[in-house]
């Protein structure tokens, strides 16, 4: 009776692991579809407002590339990449980006970006820091 139940309880405890570590092995394989789909375009802003007033024109021109390495560079024609660095997260539905010593509109994606939509070429996103809420779209070029 008790080798039974020593099998029953090693059984339940091999289950408990093997769920474990598909639901590892799926959440692993989900963030590597995202990654690689942010990892390998470029992306443009096709909306930046301050409190309701669009300020979408600063970032004419500008092309975003994300790396796996998480850095991200902002390109504009005829100018020097900037770089910048991003971090996602899945589990809490955001993306924290710097551009530390960047250009003044690069400067303003600093900060933890809530992500409201997403699809496979569209990111939308929002973040509110000292009373002033940014709403943020990326599009996929």
């Amino acid at each position: 009776m008790r080798s039974n139940a020593r099998k029953i309880v090693a059984a339940l405890v091999l289950i408990l692991l093997c769920q474990y570590s598909c639901k590892k092995a799926i959440q692993t394989a989900q963030e590597d579809f995202v990654v690689n789909l942010i990892t390998s375009n470029l992306w443009t802003v096709t909306l930046y407002s301050e409190n309701g007033t669009n300020q979408t024109a600063l970032f004419a021109g500008y092309d975003f590339k994300f790396n796996k390495d998480l850095t991200v560079y902002g390109q504009l024609a005829g100018q020097p990449d900037a770089a910048g660095t991003w971090r996602g997260d899945a589990s809490a539905m955001t993306i924290t980006s710097a551009f530390p010593n960047g250009p003044t509109p690069l400067q303003k994606l600093t900060g933890i970006w809530n992500i409201t939509r997403t699809t496979l070429s569209s990111v939308k996103s929002t973040r509110t820091e000292n009373g002033v809420t940014y709403l943020l779209d990326l599009q996929k070029k």
